[in-house]
């Protein structure tokens, strides 16, 4: 039979010239030529991929220099395609999500890094950013751990700004001033250096470094905008609580005047200057100004009580009835708050409501010698000398240098040596309440 078809699959073909004769070859030569070609190719792709993941991790890099956060993003994202296990990748993905403050989605990927790569000291330092955002304090202090212990160079202000938030909210404020003094040290144009500053300048005023302080808050004053959510109201409130700490008063009306002028609702400001006014005996401006602060943030309890305050200063005993009530209604449990109704209640000579206030107060809080002070003279009152003497002699202990409470436990107590009956000569003192001092209520 005729044809180039015509032999069996075994026989041996012919040799001819024609290009349809083939000469045969080993079948194992064959599949290793084919196997090493693909080898090859395999890896001339793998290098491309490298290549190209590579270039977008340059490309993302860059966007985010220019601050095109969505820009960078979508570069990383586009590594991370070319190369699934991209530590870079996932930990700049997540970086960039955290400056969103897309805090959850950024620690996905930062643990997807960590798993893959449990010694990469920027994605523990970024994930641990998302932790104390997220107020998880252990876990925040555990990353940070471990991205000191793991970059290679840790001199990042990201990592010391975290740091010190943590601190901060640790309420290790040495820790916190020291990490926060460290990114003003490593990087003076960081990014969120005004938040570092106001930061400072909060501990600064917490430890009696006023002067030090100030230099902090108008630093940030200078600044075009601050980051959110500082605002520049925020700094001029501070500086003004700073003069006021100092006594000087006339600084501190101008500091919250301005910090009016920049947000005539910022409730804290209109809240402080009209206690400020009532100190200076302008009674009827801080009506006005502590009215405002109640219409601006009607949740606020220290407004409602410091309202209270002047009504009760001006006796007018239902208005400051009223405020009392609302201040009490939304913090229930403040001392301060029970002692000043009891004083209401004394100066309308309602007695027993008095005293319930009071025991209020003591139950809450058993260490303030004004509440105890107010119940001594409650007991006088009401001719109970042998229960006053015991609330005076309470007062003293806990404020053994006050003079008011020791010339009023001698009076009561050379009366009774004396076996005098009735009230002493000296009639009962008016109750002082507790002190609306700065530290109450900033």
């Amino acid at each position: 039979m005729s044809g180039g078809y015509g032999g069996s699959l075994g026989t041996t073909p012919m040799r001819t010239g024609t290009p349809g004769g083939l000469i045969p070859v080993q079948n194992g030569n064959l599949n290793g030529s084919f196997r090493g070609g693909m080898d090859a190719q395999d890896a001339i792709l793998l290098r491309l991929a490298a290549v190209k993941e590579s270039a977008w991790l340059r490309i993302g890099s860059l966007r985010m220099m220019m601050g095109e956060k969505d820009g960078a993003q979508e570069a990383y994202e586009t590594a991370l395609q070319y190369n699934p296990n991209s530590i870079v990748a996932m930990t700049q993905i997540g970086a960039v999500l955290a400056k969103k403050e897309m805090y959850v989605e950024a620690a996905q990927y930062l643990q997807q890094a960590i798993t893959a790569d449990p010694y990469c000291g920027e994605a523990w330092a970024v994930l641990a950013h998302c932790y104390v955002i997220a107020d998880d304090l252990h876990k925040a202090y555990q990353a940070y751990q471990n991205a000191l212990s793991h970059l290679q160079n840790p001199k990042d202000p990201n990592l010391w700004y975290g740091i010190g938030l943590l601190y901060d909210r640790y309420g290790s404020l040495e820790h916190a001033l020291e990490a926060f003094l460290a990114v003003l040290n490593i990087a003076p144009d960081f990014e969120r250096i005004d938040e570092v500053c106001f930061c400072i300048g909060i501990i600064y005023k917490d430890q009696g470094q006023y002067d030090k302080a100030l230099e902090l808050f108008h630093r940030v004053i200078i600044a075009d905008l601050p980051p959110s959510p500082l605002t520049k109201a925020d700094t001029w409130y501070q500086i003004g609580s700073v003069n006021e700490m100092k006594k000087d008063f006339k600084l501190a009306r101008d500091a919250y005047r301005r910090a009016i002028e920049e947000n005539p609702k910022h409730s804290k400001t209109l809240q402080q200057l009209g206690w400020l006014e009532h100190q200076q005996n302008n009674s009827e401006e801080a009506l006005v100004l502590l009215r405002k602060s109640v219409e601006t943030n009607p949740s606020d309890a220290q407004s409602w009580y410091l309202l209270g305050r002047v009504h009760m200063a001006l006796r007018e005993f239902r208005q400051a009835y009223d405020a009392y009530q609302q201040a009490v209604n939304l913090n229930g449990r403040n001392p301060t708050f029970w002692c000043s109704i009891g004083v209401l209640y004394y100066q309308m000579a309602q007695y027993r409501d008095a005293m319930d206030a009071y025991s209020r107060a003591i139950r809450l809080n058993p260490y303030v010698s004004e509440v105890w002070y107010d119940l001594g003279t409650l007991y006088e009152s009401c001719n109970q000398m042998s229960d006053a003497i015991d609330a005076y002699r309470r007062a003293a202990e806990l404020a053994p240098d006050s003079p008011q409470i020791l010339q009023r436990l001698q009076v009561l107590e050379e009366a009774s040596v004396s076996k005098k009956n009735g009230a002493p000569a000296v009639p009962p003192p008016q109750p002082q309440g507790i002190p609306a001092s700065l530290d109450t209520f900033r």
